[in-house]
């Protein structure tokens, strides 16, 4: 009798002994199966990077929770030909709205640094395009109607030096407008700012000193008035002489380039005589300014 007794004893105790190790088993195998779980949260992200007549030696790729500019999740070199991707722990990464951004700076020129801003998603995340341009300064311009101080849109703002364009931009709706001054001009020289509006204000022409980095400037467009005789042609050369006299050796006053305007009062011959709106920079104004144009040179325009 004492011997069934304990053997049931030690059946009962070899029972609950087996079925502690079971669940350490189980709990152990539930605990690598969430490890394993949280260790594939994964996210890849990748950039890829068109330049446009740069050559940079390498790229700095950098991203961070918008809130933590300081403290980069990641900083990595990439070189030209290398492909830009990094992979993550997804929940490093935070869950706000474009609350994650992604830094690019091109090294080998004072090129500009550019930033995407991005959510937090699962597998992979593909940036939009970065564009890498010629290092520039920037010219913000503010385009306005200068009796209704209104913003002029659709406009086309030019950059010329030497008679070479260097920039173009059209403004949006609010009369923003951008030029990128490229650096390897000559910074000596101001650059002639042409802004032209179809005919629905005077052709605006303006000479701006560049200022390194980036610069705005406030544009005052004025109504095109014509008086009685007076007719308004186009330029359609460049580096065409505006002169003081009909004479081809009289002074040459300025030089027009392609699409400029002439608001022509007088025909002789193959000379024309007529008067450009010109921005006088000391006196911040419009002056205009008479003179004579070859005839060949320039084509009536139609307002």
């Amino acid at each position: 009798m004492v011997n069934q007794t304990n053997f049931f004893k030690k059946f009962t105790f070899f029972l609950v002994i087996s079925a502690a190790f079971a669940q350490d088993a189980i709990s152990n195998i539930n605990s690598l199966e969430i490890t394993k779980s949280q260790e594939s949260k994964t996210v890849s992200i990748t950039a890829i990077v068109n330049t446009i007549e740069t050559n940079p030696t390498a790229y700095r790729f950098s991203v961070y929770a918008r809130s933590k500019s300081a403290e980069p999740f990641i900083q990595k070199l990439f070189f030209p030909n290398e492909p830009i991707q990094i992979i993550l722990p997804l929940d490093i990464l935070s869950s706000d709205t474009l609350g994650n951004i992604a830094k690019l700076e091109p090294l080998g020129d004072k090129y500009s640094i550019q930033y995407r801003m991005f959510n937090k998603q699962d597998n992979e995340i593909k940036l939009t395009l970065y564009e890498v341009l010629k290092p520039a300064d920037i010219l913000k311009l503010t385009i306005l109607n200068k009796e209704s101080k209104k913003p002029v849109s659709n406009v086309n703002t030019l950059a010329f030096q030497n008679g070479e364009l260097l920039s173009s931009s059209k403004s949006d709706s609010l009369g923003f407008s951008r030029l990128r001054i490229p650096l390897n001009r000559e910074k000596d020289i101001p650059i002639n700012i042409l802004i032209d509006t179809d005919g629905k204000f005077q052709l605006y022409r303006r000479e701006i000193v560049i200022k390194e980095g980036t610069s705005e400037e406030i544009i005052m467009l004025s109504s095109l008035k014509l008086e009685i005789g007076e007719t308004v042609y186009q330029v359609i050369d460049d580096l065409v002489p505006f002169r003081e006299g009909p004479e081809n050796g009289s002074s040459v006053l300025f030089f027009l380039n392609s699409g400029e305007q002439v608001v022509v009062s007088k025909v002789a011959g193959d000379r024309l005589f007529g008067r450009v709106n010109v921005f006088l920079e000391m006196q911040g104004r419009y002056k205009n300014v008479n003179g004579w144009i070859l005839h060949k040179y320039v084509i009536i325009k139609d307002i």
